[in-house]
Formats: C-alpha cells, structure tokens, sequence
C-alpha cells in the first residue's frame, strides 16, 4: 500500500520539475499521462481506492499553471 504513495510522490516532483522545463501545452499532456497511469496502477486497491485517485488528480492538477 506505501508504494503507491511513493509512485504518487515521484509523479508529483516529476511534473513539478517539468514544468519549468516544457510548455505549458506539452507540461498539461505528460500530467494528464502521469494522471492516467496512476489511477490505472490503483485500480486494484480494495481499500480507499476514490480517495486514492481523487488525492492522485488533485495532486497532479496542482502543478499545473493558470492561465
């Protein structure tokens, strides 16, 4: 159950450091990649599994910029 926690951590620095690196364009498509591929990774969780993938969204949209 932690490692999902770690794969949820390593995503959010992920695309917090490659925000400043890509265009906003590009930074929104790998989020929406990363978001994708850790909510099919916490699929099978029996526990928790709508607050897991809701906390997973919100982290990853925070990285995004407003504009």
């Amino acid at each position: 159950m932690w490692w999902i926690f770690n794969i949820c951590l390593l995503g959010f620095l992920s695309a917090y450091i490659s925000g400043f690196f890509m265009d906003p364009f590009s930074h929104r498509n790998y989020v929406a990649f990363l978001e994708k591929k850790s909510l099919k990774a916490s699929r099978f969780l029996p526990f928790g599994k709508y607050n897991v993938r809701k906390f997973i969204k919100r982290l990853l949209n925070s990285t995004l910029r407003k504009k």
